[in-house]
């Protein structure tokens, strides 16, 4: 490897030699090093929203309803920035593999740039059109003007909210998951105190009902900037030049493009098609559509986990790729396979033996909520498998530049199949909710077995050439 010269006034020896580093306890990472924290990180992630819906329900059930728009909002904008950052992931690591270190000086720069910008055109825009928002998803008029502040004071955490996903990308390629699961952690932290603080009056606080739970949010991502930046710095060991943020290259963007887009239109497409099928339980019943949420928070859960085997998977596999080790990177991802089979198996088969009736209860201890659930936690004992073969499989394709597969796959697979037969159990048979989610599972399989059928055929290896020829090995990059 050629020893890279000193650019951006960046101290490029000490990057190189914790680029050695490495890439020599590459062997030795453990899949479970890199997933537990990951897994820890988006469990936090998930809990914040708990956090705030079950302290604002301690108010009043109107104040949750005023969270409801806004929370919709900010899970639209968490897929436009992540559909940046997941390509910057993955090219970083693909980066670090290689040894590229001028490219992973441009990545870290260009990541933060773009997310800046992206950022801040996204606050602007929802403060300004937070009325509009609000009165096109028909909010009632008595909470409409709580629900407009408090997506305007939402508003203005999507610019450090979106710095914040970008350097925790950048932490998880230089497999420091755990920096990112701290900062969760307290970000958790100051929600619990501030939320306290502004819904309850403590310390003398003016009481702000869920505005002040905007100003925890607000307050959160703002103190985890500060940070997270400075271990990005520290970690990466590349010092941080302002006037560089906002050069970019094209063959970078486009490398950082090619595998965030695909990655976001496969999240429009599950979360298009879960809206629309959450439209059809809506003609069955309140019961049906509170069961139908319910559970779908209970497969969050699940997926968390399906999820943390797949973002640790495809860093390994990402720096094999960077490296064109792709026996090892093939080697891999069956292990990974493997692994999370056999604990989701594990896991799935206590749903219908107990555990799934009593989480369900834990939300609402409703027996007309149960007995509608009851077939459906059998169901999940075969949908999960099939869940997390396809999550894995997909993001170690990304992992090697091969996403157009995914997102083709995803798009016949979803409103090909499974929408046309959740519709026709559900409506047409009369199975109701057990119908929609019998066309969930068989989605989940066809793209799981699909995708292992593309893994194993190895076309996936001419997408990791291609790209190591065109963007990882250019040092001129």
């Amino acid at each position: 490897m050629e020893k890279p010269t000193d650019l951006q006034n960046i101290d490029s020896n000490k990057a190189y030699l914790d680029l050695n580093k490495i890439e020599q306890t590459d062997k030795q990472e453990k899949l479970l090093t890199l997933t537990w924290p990951i897994f820890i990180d988006l469990l936090l992630h998930f809990a914040t929203l708990v956090i705030n819906m079950a302290m604002v329900g301690a108010v009043s059930v109107s104040a949750v309803a005023e969270l409801t728009v806004g929370n919709q909002v900010f899970d639209l904008c968490m897929i436009i920035f992540n559909f940046i950052n997941i390509g910057i992931c993955v090219v970083c690591a693909q980066a670090l593999g290689v040894g590229n270190l001028k490219l992973l000086r441009r990545l870290v720069h260009q990541g933060l740039g773009i997310n800046i910008i992206v950022g801040s055109i996204v606050s602007v825009s929802i403060f300004l059109l937070s009325p509009i928002i609000v009165d096109l998803m028909n909010v009632p008029e008595n909470i409409a003007d709580s629900s407009r502040n408090y997506l305007k004071i939402l508003a203005l955490c999507f610019l450090p909210e979106a710095i914040v996903l970008v350097c925790a990308a950048i932490l998880r390629a230089y497999a420091c998951t755990r920096d990112a699961m701290y900062v969760s952690l307290i970000i958790n932290l100051i929600t619990v105190f501030f939320n306290s603080l502004f819904l309850f009056g403590y310390f003398g606080m003016p009481i702000l009902g869920v505005e002040g739970v905007a100003w925890s949010t607000v307050i959160g991502r703002t103190v985890a900037v500060f940070i997270l930046v400075p271990l990005v710095i520290k970690r990466t060991k590349i010092k941080i030049i302002p006037k560089f943020l906002f050069v970019f290259k094209k063959k970078i963007f486009a490398a950082v493009l090619n595998i965030g887009l695909p990655g976001a239109g496969e999240n429009l497409a599950w979360h298009g098609q879960y809206m629309f099928m959450t439209a059809v339980v809506g003609t069955f019943g309140y019961v049906a559509l509170a069961t139908h949420g319910i559970y779908f928070q209970m497969c969050l859960i699940m997926m968390i986990f399906s999820i943390s085997i797949a973002m640790g998977t495809e860093i390994l596999i990402a720096r094999y790729v960077g490296a064109l080790k792709l026996d090892l990177a093939y080697r891999q991802l069956i292990r990974s396979v493997k692994i999370g089979m056999i604990v989701t198996i594990l896991l799935t088969f206590s749903m219908p033996l107990g555990t799934g009736e009593f989480i369900i209860s834990l939300f609402r201890d409703d027996p007309s909520i149960i007995a509608m659930a009851t077939p459906i936690f059998l169901l999940t004992v075969i949908m999960e498998p099939g869940r997390i073969l396809n999550i894995i499989i997909i993001n170690s394709l990304r992992a090697t530049g091969d996403t157009r597969f995914p997102l083709i796959m995803a798009v016949i697979s979803m409103w090909g199949i499974s929408v046309p037969l959740g519709c026709f159990l559900s409506i047409y048979m009369n199975m109701g909710l057990l119908g929609v989610w019998i066309g969930f599972c068989v989605d989940e399989w066809v793209r799981g077995i699909s995708m292992f059928i593309r893994w194993r055929s190895c076309k996936w290896k001419e997408s990791a050439k291609r790209i190591h020829k065109l963007h990882l090995n250019n040092h001129s990059a």
